[in-house]
């Protein structure tokens, strides 16, 4: 079955949170790469489908963090 969307296509993402964390860090967050920008961090890369966001938002979740904004980044 499928309403149109696509969950399972590779898709780029930008996500902004609250607070710095070290970009040493990138392997524990996918390869996302991880820019500390005054007092936030910006976290940029690829998730192969939609379930793999949901799992890096649970680890933000899991340090206390707070998510500011998520955003598919259109090719």
């Amino acid at each position: 079955m499928t309403n149109g969307r696509n969950y399972d296509q590779p898709t780029s993402y930008l996500i902004r949170i609250q607070g710095t964390i070290d970009p040493t860090w990138s392997d524990w967050f996918g390869g996302f790469t991880i820019t500390p920008q005054n007092g936030e961090t910006i976290l940029k890369g690829e998730m192969i489908h939609q379930a793999a966001l949901h799992g890096i938002l649970a680890k933000i979740n899991e340090l206390g963090l707070i998510i500011l904004s998520v955003e598919k980044i259109t090719p």
